[in-house]
């Protein structure tokens, strides 16, 4: 069974304070007389459901070309609950009762009850929403050095009124060794994705030479 945990990219959908809007312009149009209708669509690498790359933040970091394959594939996933309302960090001892999943995991993702603001109010999902603390990449990669992506249900791991912090949290994943990607405004409503290990499955919407981009992504459960 497959379980979209991405939300369509569209011109309502909320955006971290600074991202360029999704923009649709008609090229072709019955109305002007042409035999058919066509558009031009323009959108940030980091709008909707996105992938983060080492080379958002570390020069000469790798690419989705370069790192991703055009079906990219992890698993196991797991997903684990840590509620938090407003712009709560989450920090290490928040991740301590969830050991097991963590070292068990290719995919982490952190399902902090944020998502929920996502329609209701979309400016506090954009710009106080929980966001993810430094440190937090270091205690991951050392207690599963076999991680390779993290996950969260709000619209970025950073938070607009700390800039340095969440540049820093960036790093901290997509810079060190090996790198961890970042999966961030993700849907993680479905209430299996908390129970049992399952397989993600990620598809860029464009494959080049990019930082970031927005994707498709599926939970597969056996």
């Amino acid at each position: 069974m497959l379980i979209p945990i991405s939300y369509p990219l569209n011109r309502a959908a909320p955006l971290y304070p600074g991202t360029e809007p999704l923009s649709i312009t008609r090229t072709k149009s019955f109305d002007q007389g042409d035999a058919e209708e066509k558009s031009l669509i323009t959108f940030s690498s980091h709008a909707g459901t996105h992938i983060d790359l080492p080379r958002h933040f570390c020069p000469g970091g790798g690419s989705v070309r370069s790192l991703l394959a055009p079906e990219a594939v992890f698993e196991p996933a797991r997903c684990i609950a840590i509620p938090k309302t407003g712009a709560e960090p989450i920090r290490i001892y928040d991740l301590l009762e969830h050991l097991d999943a963590i070292r068990a995991s290719r995919a982490l993702f952190i399902r902090t009850g944020s998502g929920r603001l996502r329609e209701s109010d979309p400016d506090a999902y954009a710009r106080e929403h929980p966001w993810v603390h430094h440190e937090v990449a270091g205690f991951l990669r050392t207690e599963n050095p076999a991680l390779r992506l993290f996950g969260i249900d709000t619209i970025s791991i950073a938070v607009p009124a700390e800039p340095e912090e969440g540049a820093e949290a960036h790093r901290a994943f997509l810079c060190g060794s090996p790198h961890i990607f970042l999966l961030e405004d993700v849907d993680l409503s479905y209430g299996r994705l908390l129970e049992e290990p399952w397989t993600l499955r990620v598809y860029p919407m464009v494959f080049d030479d990019l930082e970031g981009v927005p994707v498709v992504a599926l939970a597969e459960f056996g």
